[in-house]
């Protein structure tokens, strides 16, 4: 089961990624017009914080699908996953929920009113 669902993590996080470089084009072309400062530079800092998560990613997938007498102890410790995959990724989610509020909030303010 693990050989079918290692890859698809790494696809997720490329799809995630694909996802906050059209939200950065957008906000970007909305801050040009409304004037706006430029916040969807988070996008792009956000971006960073997730390629280092894919990298670990594609790390934990490989030693997923190695042999156990492969593995380093440290590539394979919890701290490793946590370290270099969970807290970039929370990292990144953060800064774009906040960028994604200063562009787009105004929707919700629209709709509520």
């Amino acid at each position: 089961m693990k050989v079918l669902v290692t890859p698809l993590g790494v696809v997720g996080l490329i799809a995630i990624m694909y996802l906050l470089y059209i939200f950065a084009n957008l906000s970007r072309r909305l801050g040009a017009v409304t004037k706006m400062k430029p916040y969807y530079r988070g996008y792009y800092v956000a971006l960073a914080f997730l390629s280092v998560s894919f990298v670990a990613r594609i790390v934990l997938s490989s030693l997923a699908l190695s042999p156990p007498s492969s593995r380093l102890g440290l590539l394979s410790s919890p701290f490793f996953s946590l370290a270099a995959y969970h807290v970039p990724f929370a990292i990144a989610m953060a800064i774009s929920v906040g960028v994604t509020w200063q562009y787009w909030s105004w929707l919700l303010k629209e709709k509520l009113t």
